[in-house]
Parts: structure tokens; C-alpha cells; sequence
């Protein structure tokens, strides 16, 4: 077994073993899903069978039935017997239906209405059409020997089809019309076959096959994957077991030779501590009961400025904590060293100072532990160290805490992974937050939506990639109010090189910004219509005519100018005309889409961009609207006025390839308007100079 779990080789076994047991069920379900096809065909064609059967039945028991003679029904020829036709008191004609002929007539019903087709047929029939095919023949005969209904599937020129066939036997009834046939009662005396299409049913078994095959492979696969697990996992377990094995000898091998070294390393161990005394970073002093220094290492000689005999058998209290950082002197009860000494309990202090044997002091971090011997105090021992620079750096940091607390920027500080530890007094002026409400948070609970997501991801990637990160975003205050920031973040790494937090230092922009927005809004908007002047002008048309060429698409130029505008400001004066080209502004808008762009490119004359033009059809509808909607009075105060537009129309890329082509191809086209007559609009030229087309 271990041979077959740790060798690779064996291991396709099981999961082949599983394959075929899968392969075997999928062939089982695929064979009871036949089985289930077959019997529903089954029931199907019976219960067609039965019906016609019964309808048979019910026509032998009434000795036929009479139908009026018509094209549909004629008289049976094959039907010998008494009263075949009959006259009603009115004069109507009528014939006997018999069970035969009544299925023969079902049977034409049924091939109109269904896909069913039904054949009455018998080794000795009557009627010529009832003869049986060669299928049918081999059942009548099956059906001679005992043999009962059968349902089989065939191949015919329309494709595969379901056949279904049962015995019809002779009953009491059916005598009338059969005696003379030499039947008895309870004889084969014929067959009906029905048969249908075999496409719509093979079409639900592959859905089913499909469901089933999928489940098979889904729990082949699974199962396939956990005996491989399991055997990866037997695999391991056996290794652990080896490895577990192998140490455990290991292990006994190490404890014989470390007992054998017990005894060289307990005579190591004191020159171990020496070595360890004399080695160590910080000071180490030694005291007896009545405070005599028995050990002083080299970092306490440094330190305290002394030679090893200075401090030796010198009573240390005295010596180097005799009196307070401003000179008061120390008493028994608060020193520190003498309470060890006194009653066993250990000190820790980093707010006092030890005197040097030049008579300056040194400002310490000091532990005083006391020492016992089976549970006897034989002393205390004294570790110290020079804090000169951690105060120094204490002192630093209580300036650069009070520089950020009264900085005019607002100051966040987070951790790692972005949780809020610190923010300034003005982080709290700026956006509402009190400090309490943003510990422990998210920056993004002042974040407004309004930012792009990139932004924050372009961020954090700088950040951790410990680099400087600067831009802008708009935030909202805690009232919900939207502003513009201007932000710096600065990843704080530790003594390792680890970035540990970052700082946030961010100023309110909001006036800034509106300042330059309406910088930029004057720059590029007339400032009489709002519409977008020549400048933007010019920067949309070349963004639509990149977006055409990208989008393989047309984009269309109106070159538009005002017939009679002159007239109205010499008439009714400028503060009309103003109040004419603003209305003429509000209409050219109302006349086309949100994504196309109207113009005052100063004047009188006003542009349009129709982005992504349907073809001249689209631009026809809209040049028609807008001279309709100019067409219309302009009520100007008391006064009315009329005008009318000449409008040149230019494709890119029929008309012009660049902007400055397409402005004059459509500028030669308004023109050729005005010298028509005004008041229309017309295509340019074609670039090639095949012409173009007026309207």
C-alpha cells in the first residue's frame, strides 16, 4: 500500500477504476432514457389506437352509422350488405359508414390536423387501399403467430419516425360486414399502424443526455479530484511519518551529545554571563545589602565617566543618585536604590538622572531589580542607560506635533491600511469633522463621488510604492457640502525601511477653482448667448471629426448667417439685436441633439456639429427645422421682428478630410445660398469636385 501511495505511477489506477464506473452509469442512464423514449412514443401511438379503436367499437355495436352522400363521403363499393343507401322522407341520400370506412375517413382527418399518419390494413382486405406495406406486413404476420402490438423506429425519406402497430381481432359486432370473410370471433382480421415523427422526442432525450452527461462529467471530475487530494495528502502523511521517524532518531542522537556537553557548558556558563556583563549596551552595576557596588561592566565605567576602583566597594546610592536633575538632594525613602535594598521591590524610572565622577549628571532609563538566593535578598542589580537622545528626539517631536496642531493645512495621519490615527484642529475647520467622528475610519467618509475612481487607485499605487503622491479631488464636508483640495501624501517608514503610515496634508482650493472656472467659462463662451464661442468651437470640431474617423462614421457642419439681422439693428436699434441673437441661440438649441454643438462664431453667424450624422437625410430634417423654427416672429419687447437663416451644410469626410476644409467647404456653401436668394440651405461641393447638391 505504501508502494502505491508513494510511486506516482500507480496512482491513475483508481481514478481510472472510477472512470469506468462512471462510463458504466453514464451507458445505463443513456439506455433508461431510450427505454423511457420508447415508452412514452408507446403510449403516445396507444393511445391514439385506442381511441380510434373505441370510435370503431362504438360504430360495430349501432351496426354502422348513415352519412349524407356527398363528394367527401361516397358510397362504399367495398361494403356488401343490405340498406347500403338509404332515402330520408326529404329526399336526402344516404350511405352506411361502416367501422372501416369511418377510420379510413378519421384517418384523412388526422393527417390534415396532426403529424400523425394512421393506415388500416389486413393480409385480406376489401378495399385495395388498405393494403398492407412492408413493415406492416411483417407484424400482420407476427400478429398470426400471437405476437402482440409493437412500436419500432424506422428510417424514411422525411427522416426517422416512431411506427406503432396492434392487432385488430374480430368481435360479435363486427360480423355484419365480415362473415362473408370466413372470420370467427376473436380472429386477426387486420391491423392499424400509427406512426409520427421521431425529431421532437429525440430532441428532449438530448437535452436529457446533455443534463445527465454534464452531471457525470461534473461528479467524475470532483471525485477524480479527491481521490487525488486524498492520495497527495496519504502521501504527505507517510513522508511526515518517515520525516517524524528520522528525527525522532535525530533527536536521540542530539540529547545523548547534549548530555555529554552538560558538563563542558556548565563550566562555560560563568564565562557565558561574564562575557554577556561585560558585552552589554547598557550599564550593569552590582550592589550588596548595604549598597557596596560588587560588579561595575565597561558600558557603567563609560558611562559614569569613572575607573572600575572609583565605583567598586563604593556605596552606590551615594555616589551616583544622591541628588535630584535640579541638584535637591535625594532621602532615603525617594531613592529608588535604597527601596530595592529595603524591601525587594524592583524599580523602572526613565524621568531621573545618575551623577558622573565629574560631577555632571546624565539623564537615565534605569531598572533596579533586587536579587535572592532560596528566597534570601543578597542584593540588586542596576541596568541603566544614557536617554540624552531619546529626549533630545522627545523634544523634536513635541515641536513638530505643535507645528502640525496649529498648521494652516489640514493634517491626517493614517495607518497602513488607511484607518484614521491623528487629524489637526484645522482638518476639522475644513470639513466639519471632529476628530472623534474620523478615528478608527476610512478616509472615504468624506470622499464626495465625484472624483474618478482612478484617481484613488493612481494614489494608493504611488503611495505603496512608497513615493510622494500630489493632486486634487473633490471632497464633501460633514453638512454634505462639495470642495476642491489640494493634497500631498507622504508615506512614514520605519527603522526597517516598512512603510508603517501615511500623512495627508490638504488645503481648500474651492475659491481657486471657481475662480479659474470662470476664467475658463469666459474664454470660451460668448458671453451674450452662452453659447460656445470660436475657440471651443474649433476644439469640439476637431474632437468629433477624430471621434468620425475613429468610428468610421459622418460628421456634419452647418455654417449658418442671419438674412435681415442688420435691418433689425438699424431699425429697432443694438439692444434688440442682442435680445433677437439670444432667441435664435435658444431655437438653434431646441433644434438639435444634446451631443451636437451650436456656435456664435461672432455676429450674426452661428456653426453647428452634428456628431455622427445619419447621412444628408438626417441633416436635411434638421436644416428644415431650424429655418421653420426662424421662420417664426421675434417678439423683441414692444417690437416684432423677421429674419431668416443661409445655411451651408459640410460632410467630413465627403466634403473636407481636415476642420479648416470642412469650415470653408460649408462657408462657400451658405454663400452660394445668400447669392441664390437666402433664406434655404445648401451642400457644399464634393471634395473631389464632382459638384454638389442645393436644395
Amino acid at each position: 500500500m505504501q508502494r502505491i501511495l508513494l510511486r506516482y505511477r500507480y496512482w491513475p489506477v483508481p481514478v481510472v477504476v472510477w472512470t469506468m464506473l462512471v462510463v458504466a452509469s453514464w451507458l445505463w442512464n443513456q439506455a433508461l432514457v431510450e427505454h423511457k423514449l420508447m415508452h412514452l412514443a408507446q403510449d403516445r401511438a396507444e393511445f391514439v389506437f385506442k381511441m380510434v379503436e373505441t370510435a370503431r367499437l362504438w360504430n360495430a355495436r349501432h351496426g354502422g352509422v348513415y352519412a349524407a352522400i356527398d363528394e367527401r363521403t361516397p358510397p362504399n363499393p367495398y361494403l356488401k350488405v343490405p340498406e347500403r343507401e338509404i332515402t330520408t322522407p326529404s329526399g336526402v341520400e344516404l350511405t352506411m359508414v361502416n367501422p372501416a370506412y369511418m377510420t379510413r375517413q378519421l384517418i384523412e382527418v388526422v393527417a390534415e390536423r396532426t403529424d400523425l399518419r394512421l393506415h388500416l390494413t389486413s393480409l385480406k382486405p376489401l378495399n385495395p387501399k388498405n393494403q398492407a406495406d412492408a413493415w406492416e406486413a411483417v407484424q400482420l404476420e407476427k400478429f398470426t403467430r400471437g405476437a402482440g402490438e409493437v412500436l419500432e423506429t424506422v428510417r424514411e425519406e422525411g427522416g426517422e419516425r416512431f411506427r406503432f402497430m396492434a392487432p385488430l381481432k374480430v368481435e360479435e359486432p363486427c360480423m355484419k360486414c365480415h362473415r362473408h370473410q370466413g372470420y370467427q370471433i376473436g380472429d386477426i382480421r387486420g391491423g392499424l399502424s400509427v406512426s409520427f415523427p421521431a425529431p421532437p422526442l429525440r430532441a428532449q432525450e438530448a437535452v436529457q443526455l446533455r443534463r445527465i452527461g454534464m452531471m457525470h462529467l461534473i461528479v467524475w471530475a470532483l471525485v477524480s479530484a479527491l481521490i487525488l487530494f486524498g492520495l497527495v495528502r496519504f502521501r504527505r502523511h507517510l513522508f511526515e511519518l518517515e520525516t517524524a521517524k528520522a528525527q525522532t532518531e535525530l533527536l536521540v542522537q542530539e540529547r545523548t551529545a547534549e548530555l555529554r556537553e552538560q558538563v563542558l557548558e556548565r563550566q562555560q556558563a560563568e564565562a557565558q554571563l561574564r562575557l554577556f556583563i561585560e558585552s552589554s549596551g547598557e550599564g550593569i552595576l552590582g550592589m550588596d545589602l548595604r549598597g557596596r557596588c560588587t560588579l561595575a561592566n565597561p558600558e557603567a565605567v563609560r558611562l559614569l565617566r569613572a575607573q572600575p576602583e572609583q565605583l567598586l566597594g563604593k556605596d552606590l546610592p551615594a555616589l551616583i543618585h544622591a541628588r535630584h536633575s535640579d541638584g535637591t538632594p535625594h532621602s532615603a525613602q525617594s531613592c529608588a536604590l535604597h527601596r530595592t535594598l529595603q524591601d525587594g521591590q524592583a524599580v523602572h524610572d526613565d524621568s531621573d538622572v545618575f551623577w558622573r565622577m565629574d560631577g555632571t549628571s546624565i539623564p537615565v532609563e534605569y531598572r533596579s531589580h533586587p536579587l535572592y538566593a532560596d528566597g534570601y535578598l543578597l542584593g540588586a542589580v542596576v541596568t541603566f542607560s544614557d536617554i540624552s537622545q531619546r529626549r533630545a528626539a522627545e523634544a523634536t517631536l513635541r515641536k513638530l506635533s505643535s507645528a502640525i496642531e496649529h498648521s494652516p493645512a489640514a493634517a491626517v495621519i493614517t495607518d497602513r491600511q488607511g484607518l484614521i490615527e491623528y487629524v489637526n484642529p484645522r482638518f476639522s475647520e475644513m470639513t466639519g469633522f471632529d476628530a472623534a467622528d474620523v478615528l478608527g475610519q476610512n478616509p472615504r467618509i468624506w470622499q464626495s463621488g465625484l472624483t474618478p475612481l482612478k484617481t484613488y487607485q493612481r494614489l494608493w499605487a504611488t503611495i505603496n510604492a512608497g513615493e510622494l503622491w500630489e493632486g486634487e479631488w473633490q471632497n464633501k464636508t460633514r453638512q454634505g457640502q462639495v470642495f476642491w483640495a489640494r493634497a500631498r501624501i507622504s508615506p512614514i517608514r520605519s527603522e526597517d525601511g516598512e512603510i508603517t503610515h501615511f500623512v495627508l496634508l490638504m488645503e481648500d482650493i474651492s475659491a481657486h477653482k471657481a475662480q479659474e472656472e470662470t476664467i475658463w467659462h469666459q474664454a470660451n463662451y460668448d458671453s451674450l448667448t452662452g453659447l460656445p464661442n470660436r475657440t471651443l468651437f474649433a476644439q469640439r470640431l476637431n474632437q468629433a471629426l477624430t471621434q468620425a474617423e475613429r468610428n468610421n462614421a459622418q460628421s456634419g457642419l452647418f455654417y449658418i448667417d442671419l438674412d435681415g439681422f442688420k435691418a433689425v439693428n438699424d431699425n429697432l436699434g443694438h439692444a434688440a439685436g442682442d435680445l433677437l441673437l439670444q432667441e435664435v441661440a435658444r431655437r438653434l438649441l431646441a433644434c438639435v441633439r444634446d451631443s451636437d454643438t451650436v456656435a456664435r462664431l461672432g455676429g450674426d453667424e452661428f456653426a453647428v456639429i452634428l456628431s455622427q450624422v445619419s447621412g444628408r437625410g438626417g441633416a436635411v430634417h434638421v436644416a428644415q427645422n431650424i429655418l421653420r423654427s426662424l421662420q417664426v416672429a421675434f417678439l423683441l419687447g414692444e417690437d416684432a421682428a423677421h429674419v431668416s437663416a443661409s445655411i451651408g451644410i459640410a460632410f467630413y469626410p465627403e466634403h473636407a478630410a481636415t476642420a479648416d476644409a470642412l469650415m470653408r467647404a460649408a462657408d462657400a456653401a451658405m454663400y452660394a445660398v445668400k447669392a441664390a436668394g437666402k433664406g434655404d440651405y445648401r451642400f457644399a461641393d464634393a471634395a473631389d469636385g464632382s459638384g454638389g447638391t442645393a436644395c
